[in-house]
C-alpha cells in the first residue's frame, strides 16, 4: 500500500524550517527552494502546497498565530482569576521575547512586517491581524471599564493601541539591545499598573 501522508504534518514541517532558516539569515534571505532542502523534500512537493513563497509566508504567520492562540488561551483558563487586568497583563507577557521561543517569533513577526512594506498582499495580512488583536483589546479594556477597572473617559480602543505599540517598540529596542526583556516585562506592566491605577485615582 502507498505511505499515506499527513499534509498538516507536511505544512508544520515547511514552516518549521521556514523558522529555523529565518532565525539564522533572516527571512528575506530563504527561498522556496531553501526551505524545501530543510524540510527534506523536494522544491515540487514543497509548491504542491504553497506556490508562491507569498503563499508560504501566509500560511506560516497564520500557522505562528494559532499556536500562540491555543496557548494564550490555554494560560487565560488556567488563571485563577480570570479579569480583564490579568488577561492584558498575561497577554503582554506572552507577547514580549522573554525566551528563546518568543524571541525568535518576535523576530519572525518583524521580518514579515518589512516584507510586507513592498507587499500588498503581506500587508493586508499583516493589518487584519494586527486589527483581530486590537479588537480582543478593546473588547477586555471595556468590560474592565463596566466594571470601574479604568476610568470611563478614557477610549478603550485608543488605550488598546496604545498598549499595542507599547509591547512592539519595548520589543524592538529589546532586540537592538538597549534594553532586556525582564527590562521590557517591567516597563510593560509599569504603563498598565498606571492605566489602571488611574481609576482609583479618579475616584479620590
Amino acid at each position: 500500500m502507498p505511505k499515506q501522508v499527513d499534509h498538516e504534518e507536511r505544512r508544520a514541517a515547511i514552516v518549521s524550517a521556514l523558522w529555523k532558516l529565518a532565525g539564522e539569515r533572516g527571512l528575506d534571505r530563504v527561498s522556496l527552494r531553501d526551505t524545501a532542502r530543510e524540510a527534506g523534500m523536494s522544491l515540487g512537493q514543497l509548491q504542491h502546497y504553497f506556490a508562491t513563497r507569498d503563499d508560504m509566508l501566509v500560511f506560516a504567520m497564520d500557522f505562528i498565530s494559532k499556536r500562540t492562540t491555543e496557548r494564550v488561551t490555554a494560560r487565560v483558563l488556567a488563571l485563577d482569576e480570570r479579569t480583564p487586568e490579568a488577561i492584558l497583563r498575561m497577554c503582554v507577557a506572552e507577547m514580549l521575547p522573554l525566551d528563546d521561543r518568543k524571541r525568535q517569533g518576535s523576530r519572525m513577526s518583524i521580518s514579515f512586517y518589512v516584507e510586507a512594506l513592498d507587499n500588498e498582499r503581506l500587508l493586508s495580512h499583516a493589518r487584519e491581524g494586527s486589527r483581530k488583536l486590537l479588537d480582543f483589546f478593546e473588547q477586555q479594556l471595556r468590560e474592565a471599564q463596566d466594571r470601574d477597572e479604568i476610568p470611563a473617559d478614557r477610549d478603550p480602543r485608543r488605550e488598546g493601541m496604545i498598549i499595542m505599540s507599547v509591547v512592539d517598540g519595548l520589543t524592538s529596542y529589546c532586540h537592538l539591545g538597549l534594553h532586556t526583556a525582564e527590562e521590557a516585562l517591567a516597563m510593560a506592566m509599569r504603563h498598565l499598573d498606571t492605566l489602571f491605577g488611574a481609576a482609583h485615582e479618579t475616584k479620590r
